[in-house]
């Protein structure tokens, strides 16, 4: 064993006369594992959420959508079948987007009307997997989902449909949490109104259009906004309904699963096949500012919570700083006999970096097992609040071995001034009294 080690090791072992700097030594353990565990949980747990919300936003929007300059988009058919042949698309789906309020026997609400392809955008998005309720009851399956949306200008009747109302109406999707602000369930019916759908009346005033839709299903996809805001109806009621023709608001694109991070690169792709009087919006652009507030957030997060391990590594200077001042005549005769500056800042140096990795080491290990159990027991949350009904844990290698590096670095720094002090006392000054 190397002399530094060995003096090092035989200081770190308790003694009585040493149970203060053991005590000091200890508590900078414990700082230093309560730091690292409580830095990769909340690491793992931002993680999560990142993750979640990144799928979320897959699963409800297009990774790139193609609008055209200037309004709506003619024979959007025509242009699908044209951007389909670029490389690497997977799926193409025509759609609209509007505004309109939507009322039904107990209550009104504005939201966000979208017109889907019954039979393309099924290949787009992953609406049929957030099915929560259909004309059957409670839980959908996903071939039952799929059959809804194609048949969602002819829906199936609910079982819970009055008897009396044989009227046969176009379907109708809506977001869990809009269903509860109308007070409406699957076979319920509603009217959904285009405050300026026909135009302005003789005095100028706008005059909107009404049109009754039969609820087909709810879907609830964890997201507050389209829980609460978003309305389904088939591509052509939607056209019918606002007086488009066969035009549409634009398409939606699928890519393949490898290309979705490379989605920039895939709209500009998709702009040049579709031509001049068309523009693409790839999903990365749209949702940027989201995501660089989540990285922000985490950053910060990290950057606050380091500061625990860096309290336990003042621990670790001041345990250091009193073993110099403790041992300065076994240092002064380590000096007397022939061991070099070098030597001694290297014992005292051993003796912080013993601290930090053992305190490390424990810390990751408790923080893995605080994941573990997070994890597996899910941690509830109010759905009135945060869009999961639990917490979502994602233990990253990287993440884990980045905080246990840093607190290691940290733990090192600590030593560097006491270590120094150590190797500067001056051996004939340390024996003067003795």
């Amino acid at each position: 064993m190397d002399f530094e080690l060995l003096i090092a090791l035989s200081h770190l072992r308790s003694r009585k006369q040493d149970a203060g700097i053991s005590l000091i030594a200890t508590l900078s353990v414990v700082g230093v594992t309560v730091g690292v565990a409580v830095l990769i949980m909340v690491m793992s747990v931002m993680e999560g959420f990142e993750i979640d919300l990144r799928k979320q936003i897959l699963g409800n929007q297009a990774h790139v959508l193609v609008l055209a300059y200037g309004g709506p988009m003619d024979a959007p058919s025509k242009v699908a079948d044209k951007v389909a042949e670029t490389e690497g698309v997977v799926a193409v789906s025509p759609f609209i987007y509007t505004e309109v309020m939507l009322k039904s026997t107990y209550g009104v609400s504005g939201a966000i009307l979208k017109g889907i392809d019954p039979v393309r955008s099924v290949a787009v998005n992953d609406m049929a997997s957030d099915f929560a309720a259909g004309p059957n009851g409670d839980g959908v399956a996903h071939d039952q989902a799929v059959e809804l949306i194609r048949t969602l200008h002819t829906p199936p009747k609910a079982i819970t449909q009055d008897v009396g109302d044989t009227e046969e109406l176009p379907g109708i999707i809506l977001g869990s949490g809009l269903a509860e602000t109308l007070n409406v369930y699957p076979g319920a019916k509603l009217h959904v109104i285009n405050p300026i759908g026909a135009g302005t009346g003789p005095l100028g005033m706008p005059m909107p259009t009404t049109r009754a839709y039969r609820v087909v299903a709810t879907v609830h996809t964890g997201m507050y906004e389209y829980d609460t805001k978003w309305a389904y109806i088939s591509l052509a009621d939607a056209q019918d309904f606002m007086g488009l023709g066969d035009a549409s608001t634009g398409l939606e694109v699928r890519v393949q699963e490898p290309l979705i991070w490379e989605a920039p690169t895939m709209a500009r792709s998709v702009e040049e096949t579709a031509g001049p009087l068309f523009y693409a919006k790839d999903w990365l652009s749209m949702n940027e500012a989201l995501f660089r507030a989540l990285a922000t957030e985490k950053w910060v997060m990290g950057l606050i919570l380091a500061q625990i391990v860096s309290v336990a590594a003042l621990g670790i200077v001041t345990n250091l700083i009193v073993m110099v001042v403790t041992r300065g005549r076994e240092i002064s005769i380590l000096r007397a006999m022939g061991a070099s500056g070098r030597m001694i800042r290297t014992i005292f140096v051993m003796e912080g970096v013993a601290v930090g990795v053992v305190g490390t080491g424990l810390g990751v290990c408790l923080g893995l097992a605080g994941c573990a159990i997070l994890s597996r027991y899910k941690y509830p949350l109010d759905t009135n609040v945060y869009y999961l009904d639990s917490l979502p844990v994602v233990v990253v290698p990287e993440t884990v071995a980045a905080v246990a590096i840093g607190a290691l670095i940290i733990c090192f720094l600590a030593t560097i001034y006491p270590s120094r002090r150590a190797a500067g006392i001056d051996p004939v000054e340390g024996l003067r009294y003795e």
